[in-house]
Formats: structure tokens, C-alpha cells, sequence
């Protein structure tokens, strides 16, 4: 990691594990870097093969999990993996979601996921390190093909649009829609 020492090294991946766990009230970790094609510290390319291996190796788990026709073993692997999931909920076969952190995942009750929706907790840019808590609110519908980026949280009620790349929160009972997703809409919300 350019610039940093081992010692900030391993001091910021101990904040890591501390924001992973819940052990911080923060949404959002950030951690300069250098370029994400060389060294960072925080890829699994970066902790030699066996690390590295066990990382794809279970993203292929997830992969496989997460393309089975029925709902019910993809919300009981998830769950299995950390995936904090509520009641009700429906994931659409091909729906692909971060295996690095399936900690920072919540999905509350009766939420409805599209086929093909990716749902990211964490990012390389040029020169940083992000992981984010992903929130999916009571009742939320996410269509085919969205994105959701880390950190964000999506409301009670609202709607993302098929295809929307979502980078920001979308407010309860709202609509989100395009690249980047702005709000379109608010719906009725009854009490």
C-alpha cells in the first residue's frame, strides 16, 4: 500500500474488523490506498494464494447458492453466511451480492429483489478502500438488473427502477430511477 506504513497498515484493518462486527456506529468505512491495481491491503489478492482461494471459493458458493430457482435455500445460505434477512423476503434467482462482507447486509421483511440486482459492501476507487452497510428497509422493491452500491440505505416502501445504479439513499416511499438513480417520486405512503 503506497505511502502507508505496516503499522497504519494493520491499524486501519483493525478498524475494519471493528466497523465489520458492528462494533462502530458508522455507515461508511474509508481508508486511503494506493491504486487498486497494485497492492491495497485490503483485496484478498494481496494475502497470498490460500486467501485468496477461499474468497473465490466461496464467492462460486455464493454464485451457485444464488441461481437456484427457489427462494428458500438462498435466504437460508445467506443467513447461514451472515446476511441479517427478515420475514417474507424474495430474492429473484441471478441476484449477485458482495460475498467479501455479508455481515453489512441487512434485508428487512416483505422486500422484493429482481432478477440480476447487484448489491455491493464495498469498492476500490483510484486511491481508497470503501466498505458500507447496505439497508433495505420494510417493504422496499428493488427491480431487475439494479445496482446498489455501499452504504446505502433504501427506504420503507420505496422503489428502485429496473436498471437504476443506486449511489446514495433513497428515501422511504420514493422512487429511484436511471444512472446515477435520482428520486422521480414520492408515492402515497398510508399510515
Amino acid at each position: 500500500m503506497a505511502g502507508n506504513s505496516a503499522q497504519e497498515l494493520q491499524a486501519a484493518r483493525a478498524r475494519l474488523a471493528r466497523f465489520v462486527t458492528g462494533q462502530t456506529a458508522e455507515r461508511v468505512f474509508t481508508q486511503p490506498t494506493g491504486h487498486p491495481s497494485g497492492p491495497t491491503g485490503f483485496c484478498y489478492c494481496d494475502g497470498g494464494l490460500h486467501r485468496a482461494l477461499s474468497l473465490y471459493l466461496r464467492a462460486a458458493a455464493w454464485e451457485w447458492v444464488l441461481r437456484l430457482p427457489c427462494n428458500r435455500p438462498r435466504i437460508w445460505y445467506l443467513r447461514r453466511c451472515g446476511v441479517q434477512i427478515g420475514a417474507e423476503v424474495h430474492l429473484s434467482p441471478g441476484v449477485w451480492i458482495d460475498p467479501m462482507f455479508p455481515r453489512l447486509l441487512t434485508i428487512e421483511e416483505r422486500v422484493f429483489v429482481g432478477t440480476g440486482v447487484k448489491i455491493a459492501m464495498h469498492e476500490f476507487r483510484i486511491n481508497e478502500f470503501r466498505a458500507g452497510k447496505v439497508l433495505i428497509r420494510p417493504e422496499a422493491v428493488i427491480g431487475a438488473f439494479a445496482v446498489i452500491g455501499c452504504g446505502v440505505e433504501i427506504g420503507a416502501r420505496a422503489t428502485v427502477a429496473a436498471g437504476a445504479v443506486v449511489g446514495r439513499d433513497v428515501p422511504p416511499g420514493t422512487t429511484a430511477i436511471g444512472n446515477p438513480a435520482r428520486i422521480i417520486r414520492k408515492q402515497c405512503m398510508p399510515s
